[in-house]
């Protein structure tokens, strides 16, 4: 972590935390001694979360064929994973407030689920390859990953309003990627400050690490290598269908090279893992309308 992103961590003081019961909840839902009835317990506490879960969970997103009336009903179909999943997406959005800068934060969190879903569509699609390394990977992991993958640019534009805008300069001038504009301006790296972000907020490696090194996939630790390449991909596929908006103004001609090699994805494949897409960015564009209307 760069000493930029050090010291603006250190001044940052007043960063939105998540609720108590929602801290409760994701720690029981990674706890394999926790029992539905555990959980169903704590999350009848917040009966506007229960009403927000079963919404989703009733979603063309998930597709449920007869509609799921509860909690415990929920979990036992879609498993602990996926509500975890849904728990964190109906706290987190909307938490930060938009200020009067340039950046879009409705793009910006069209863009995030677009993100979060075509991770979870990738590797529910390369989990039979052995190579890709997709096999060990849970794409409801995948999801909040994405998800939160730029997380760390709301913390820039939030607590570091001068240099983000430098940084959506440099990136709207040079058409270049956000990743490209902050090194060129020397700001915060915003990987690092979604890691720190993730950190705090008591999330699992497996979430935290891929943040950190989404836009250097060889030096991230290879047991989160696959998942931080198909956090890379997804991203790209984002871009390359203008789905939202992240602060990326580059047109990248092919996938990031270390996360097609990670993935072994050739020119071949890609266009195969790709064919269902439009569905999925209207099953999100459905989702996130619900997250937005609660």
């Amino acid at each position: 972590m760069g000493s930029n992103t050090e010291i603006l961590i250190k001044n940052i003081v007043d960063l939105p935390t998540l609720p108590q019961i929602i801290t409760t909840l994701l720690d029981m839902l990674d706890d394999p001694d926790s029992s539905v009835r555990d959980i169903t317990n704590v999350m009848g506490k917040d009966q506007t979360l229960v009403a927000k879960i079963l919404k989703l969970v009733n979603s063309a997103f998930y597709a449920i064929p007869k509609r799921v009336s509860s909690v415990s009903q929920a979990i036992a179909i879609l498993g602990f994973k996926t509500i975890k999943s849904l728990v964190l997406s109906a706290s987190i959005i909307g938490m930060f407030d938009a200020s009067d800068s340039d950046f879009n934060y409705q793009e910006f969190w069209v863009n995030s689920m677009g993100v979060g879903t075509i991770s979870r569509f990738l590797i529910l699609k390369l989990s039979g390859d052995p190579y890709s390394g997709c096999a060990v990977l849970h794409p409801d992991t995948g999801f909040v990953t994405g998800l939160l993958a730029g997380i760390g640019k709301v913390v820039l534009e939030q607590y570091c309003h001068d240099d983000f805008g430098q940084i959506i300069a440099r990136a709207r001038d040079e058409k270049t990627t956000f990743h490209e504009a902050e090194r060129e301006v020397g700001a915060a790296g915003y990987a690092s400050l979604g890691y720190w972000l993730a950190k705090r907020w008591n999330l699992p490696d497996e979430v935290q690490i891929p943040i950190k090194f989404q836009d250097d996939i060889g030096q991230c630790p290879a047991e989160h290598r696959s998942m931080a390449a198909v956090i890379a991909i997804a991203k790209y596929l984002c871009r390359l269908k203008q789905y939202g908006h992240n602060g990326d103004f580059d047109s990248p001609p092919a996938p990031p090279k270390q996360a097609a090699v990670s993935l072994a994805l050739s020119k071949d494949t890609l266009p195969l893992l790709t064919s269902g897409l439009a569905e999925e960015f209207e099953k999100t564009e459905s989702f996130l309308s619900m997250i937005r209307s609660m």
